[in-house]
C-alpha cells in the first residue's frame, strides 16, 4: 500500500495522479490523504524518475474531477483515481455508462456541488463593516462541501466594485478591488449589525406572498441549516404564522 498525502485542490490531486498511472499503480494500492502538506509518496516515491507519458481521457473527466475535488468527503480522490484508471486502461468511453457505479456515484457528488455553488451565490449577506478607515462588505456562510474558490468569481462578477470577504468554515476569500485571495477557514463569526438590513427587512416582508405559500418547497430551496445566517429568517416564523392564519380566515 502506497500513502499519497496531497493538498485539498484538483491541481495537487492531478500532480500525484499521474505519477501513480504512469508507475501503472493500480488505484486499491494507494491510500489517499488530504492534511492540507506537500504531496509526498511513501518510500520517496516522488523522488523516483518515471517516463513521462501522455494519458488521453474523455473530456468530461477534467471538469467532473475539478468538481468532484470540492466535494465533503475522503473518498473523492479514491473514486477519481480509479474512474481514471479506468478510462486509460478499461473503456475511454466509461463516463458514457450512466449504469455504472463509480460513474453514478460520481455523478451525484458532481450534481452536490452544483447544488452547494447554488445555495453559496443564493446565501451569502454581506454586512458593511469599517476598518482603517475602508469600507468592506463581510459576509458568513455555511457551505456543505469544499466550494469557496468555486463560488467567489461570481460575486466578484456581481460585486466587483466593493472590497469583500466571506468567512467559512471551508476557508475564506478576499476581494481588494484587484486581487482575489483564499485564506485558511475560520469558525463561526460574529459579524457586526448593519443599519441597511433594516430596509432588506422591510423590502423582504413586503415581497412575501401568504397565499402562495408553501412550506415544505421553501423548506427545500432554503435549508433549514441556512437560517442561522440569514438576517430575514428570523422573520419567516411569525411570516409563517400569519400566512396560515390568514389561510384559516378564507376558508370561512
Amino acid at each position: 500500500m502506497i500513502q499519497v498525502s496531497i493538498e485539498n485542490n484538483f491541481a495537487s490531486w492531478r500532480v500525484a495522479a499521474r505519477k501513480c498511472l504512469q508507475k501503472e499503480i493500480a488505484p486499491d494500492e494507494i491510500l489517499w490523504i488530504c492534511d492540507g502538506c506537500d504531496g509526498f509518496f511513501e518510500n520517496d516515491f516522488a523522488a523516483e524518475k518515471t517516463d513521462e507519458k501522455i494519458y488521453k481521457v474523455s473530456p468530461d473527466f477534467l471538469p467532473l474531477a475539478e468538481a468532484l475535488v470540492c466535494f465533503n468527503d475522503a473518498c473523492r480522490f479514491s473514486l477519481l483515481y480509479r474512474l481514471l484508471f479506468r478510462l486509460v486502461h478499461e473503456n475511454k468511453n466509461l463516463l458514457h455508462i450512466e449504469s455504472d457505479d463509480d460513474v453514478r456515484r460520481a455523478r451525484l457528488m458532481e450534481r452536490a456541488i452544483y447544488r452547494d455553488v447554488h445555495k453559496f451565490h443564493a446565501f451569502v449577506r454581506f454586512r458593511s463593516v469599517n476598518i482603517d478607515d475602508k469600507e468592506i462588505f463581510v459576509a458568513w456562510h455555511e457551505p456543505h462541501h469544499f466550494t469557496v474558490e468555486r463560488s467567489a468569481p461570481f460575486f466578484i462578477r456581481r460585486f466587483g466594485a466593493m472590497r469583500f470577504s466571506i468567512l467559512t468554515p471551508k476557508g475564506c476569500a478576499h476581494w481588494n478591488l484587484e486581487e482575489l485571495r483564499f485564506s485558511e477557514a475560520v469558525t463561526n463569526q460574529v459579524l457586526p449589525p448593519d443599519e441597511a438590513e433594516d430596509f432588506w427587512l422591510v423590502y423582504y416582508q413586503s415581497i412575501f406572498n401568504p397565499f402562495r405559500l408553501k412550506i415544505k418547497a421553501m423548506k427545500k430551496e432554503l435549508p433549514v441549516r441556512h437560517w442561522r445566517t440569514l438576517p430575514e429568517a428570523a422573520l419567516i416564523p411569525e411570516l409563517i404564522r400569519k400566512a396560515k392564519e390568514l389561510e384559516s380566515k378564507k376558508r370561512f
